[in-house]
């Protein structure tokens, strides 16, 4: 049991760590922050991509509906018209013939 015993104390024992030990931990978290950076870096690309999608769509989407109104507007405008030549006609004719007489 004392062999354990020392076996184990050994392994427990603090060891001096060797000189590259420091870079490799500063390596290893620069390359990990660097990850996270570029990982936020596509987030805001994907973010201002989707912005844009959006508002382009929402244009398009307005430009369908000013059309739609655009084109009510003329078809009632035309039936106003159409209303309007027919009651001159009308008026018209009756001032001829009282004119006539």
């Amino acid at each position: 049991m004392e062999d354990f015993e020392r076996q184990l104390k050994d392994a427990l024992s603090r060891k001096e760590p060797s000189p590259s030990f420091e870079a490799k931990v500063f390596g290893a978290i620069a390359a990990q922050q660097t990850g996270r950076i570029r990982f936020w870096r596509w987030a805001a690309a994907l973010a201002v991509m989707l912005l844009v999608v959006a508002g382009f769509w929402m244009r398009h989407e307005r430009q369908i509906e000013e059309r739609a109104a655009g084109e009510a507007a003329k078809a009632r405008l035309q039936l106003a018209l159409r209303i309007t030549v027919t009651e001159l006609a009308k008026i018209q004719k009756s001032v001829r013939t009282s004119t006539e007489e």
